[in-house]
């Protein structure tokens, strides 16, 4: 009886100090048993897990602890050792990352442990936190806005075109406002020749005007002319002035030898200023008067300077307004309005000036003048 009581309790120690080993005997996630393996890929969704466990060799008196070592976007962190519930690990609360659970067995009698196992859990993002739908998201809104960027700058590119067809159109009409203003003055003059039987002037002037209609008609096609022919014009125009008003004033043209003569500058400028000066400052001169034109470069623009020793802005309407009531010069106001078409049509920066040559004269019959300044960014 004695040996057998003895056998026993070896038989318990041995049994109790044999090495063991921590077996999974079942792993169940979301409800649905897998395969036992060493790492798992589950939804985020599905993050229910129960592990059931065993030793190898069966011993009855035997508790379970685990930790989980958890890797995220955050970094790598380990948890306490938590006791197990008997011979199963039930969790439901993990968030997307990557967890290592490191399980060991402990014989509650000498407390020996056994070497511990692993089993590794991927609980996947869910798919609106996942790098791919992000990585769609920015590029459906980079399109969508990129999409309306090139969408508003379509109409804004067809708004401005329509606006410069626009104002292309106002400008052509302007131009062609200033023609029968040049016509109707010229024929006005030969009508004056005429009436005085002069038909020599008559004959001259006409042949001037003829010429002088050919260079506009070929100047008119385009917004554009070469200061070179734009000097063609303007000299023929002021020959036919002279010869309009009796040879009243002597012309002086003066063109800087650095002013490049094949620059373009905007067709049919000019001449109303040239215009103005004669009709409104030179013809009421008691005696012979100047004009002066001359070209000249000043900075980035190619200044064309008018002067002449008139009688003045003032004095000029004094007089029009006792011998032509209710007539109005309309030439300097189209050319007015032609300039600021032109400047918003071609963004450019064309300027004039008009001021008086003597500011304040002493004596008030005394001829002022007009200084026209008229400045042309460079073109080419």
């Amino acid at each position: 009886m004695a040996n057998h009581e003895i056998y026993g309790q070896q038989n318990f120690a041995s049994q109790h100090f044999l090495p063991f080993n921590v077996k999974v005997t079942q792993i169940e996630i979301a409800g649905r048993i897998l395969p036992v393996k060493n790492s798992y890929s589950i939804g985020y969704e599905d993050n229910a897990i129960e592990v059931s466990l065993t030793t190898d060799p069966v011993i009855s008196d035997v508790n379970y602890k685990y930790r989980i070592i958890e890797n995220s976007f955050e970094g790598a962190k380990t948890y306490p050792w938590i006791s197990a519930n008997k011979n199963q690990i039930r969790i439901d609360t993990l968030s997307p990352a990557i967890y290592r659970f490191e399980i060991v067995g402990m014989v509650s009698a000498n407390h020996q442990e056994s070497k511990p196992i692993f089993i590794e859990f991927k609980i996947e993002y869910p798919w609106w936190r996942s790098w791919w739908f992000w990585g769609a998201c920015f590029v459906t809104l980079f399109g969508l806005f990129y999409g309306r960027e090139r969408f508003l700058k379509f109409w804004a590119d067809e708004e401005q075109r329509h606006y410069k067809q626009v104002t292309e159109l106002e400008l052509r009409t302007l131009q062609l406002q200033m023609n029968p203003h040049f016509v109707f003055n010229a024929l006005n003059a030969v009508q004056s020749f005429i009436l005085t039987r002069d038909s020599i002037s008559a004959n001259n002037y006409l042949s001037k005007f003829a010429n002088l209609i050919r260079l506009f008609l070929d100047s008119s096609r385009s917004k554009y002319i070469t200061l070179s022919d734009e000097i063609k014009l303007l000299s023929l125009y002021v020959e036919m002035e002279k010869l309009r008003f009796d040879n009243k004033f002597d012309f002086h043209l003066e063109i800087s030898p650095e002013v490049n003569q094949f620059v373009d500058i905007p067709t049919m400028i000019l001449q109303p200023f040239i215009e103005n000066a004669i009709n409104h400052g030179l013809r009421y001169k008691e005696t012979k008067g100047n004009l002066y034109i001359n070209f000249y470069n000043q900075g980035k623009f190619l200044v064309c300077r008018i002067e002449d020793d008139g009688v003045g802005r003032e004095r000029a309407k004094q007089i029009q307004a006792k011998s032509r009531k209710g007539y109005q010069s309309q030439g300097l106001k189209i050319t007015e309005e032609r300039l600021r078409t032109f400047n918003m049509i071609a963004d450019s920066d064309i300027r004039f000036s008009i001021t008086d040559r003597i500011e304040s004269p002493e004596d008030p019959l005394m001829d002022v003048g007009t200084l026209i300044e008229i400045k042309f960014p460079k073109f080419g």
